[in-house]
């Protein structure tokens, strides 16, 4: 189960098209009601965690390896993949209210948090589906 996090796997490759697509549709609505700004803007919230989800998806990808080659449990690499990841969008979320300018902060952060619950919804319904739809 824990060594099924990879980016081959169906259901992290539809989380990260998931995000993707809420990405591009909040950048388009976004881009219409408040122009090019808030689209670019958009865009870099979502992408934000698109790349974050991809960084966890690798870190927990190589922890786990390492761990299962060790005979340790999954979790401290998922802890550590965890802590990666929010440094990563903390980092990155500073760099792009920093160095652009013309950032539109409601546009930005809206698709931010829609694409992180978007991940978080798809976790748990995948939680929620019987043993024999897996």
């Amino acid at each position: 189960m824990l060594s099924d996090i990879n980016l081959q796997n169906p259901t992290i490759r539809r989380m990260v098209l998931l995000q993707l697509g809420i990405t591009v549709g909040f950048a388009i609505i976004a881009g219409i009601i408040s122009g090019e700004h808030a689209a670019v803007s958009a865009v870099l919230g979502g992408l934000t965690n698109v790349f974050a989800s991809v960084i966890f998806v690798f870190v927990a990808n190589v922890g786990l390896r390492t761990a299962n080659r060790a005979g340790d449990t999954g979790l401290w690499p998922l802890l550590r993949a965890e802590l990666v990841k929010l440094m990563f969008i903390a980092i990155q979320l500073g760099l792009v209210i920093k160095f652009y300018d013309a950032v539109s902060i409601p546009a930005l952060f809206t698709t931010f948090l829609v694409t992180l619950l978007a991940w978080r919804a798809m976790l748990l319904a995948r939680g929620n589906t019987p043993a024999t739809n897996r």
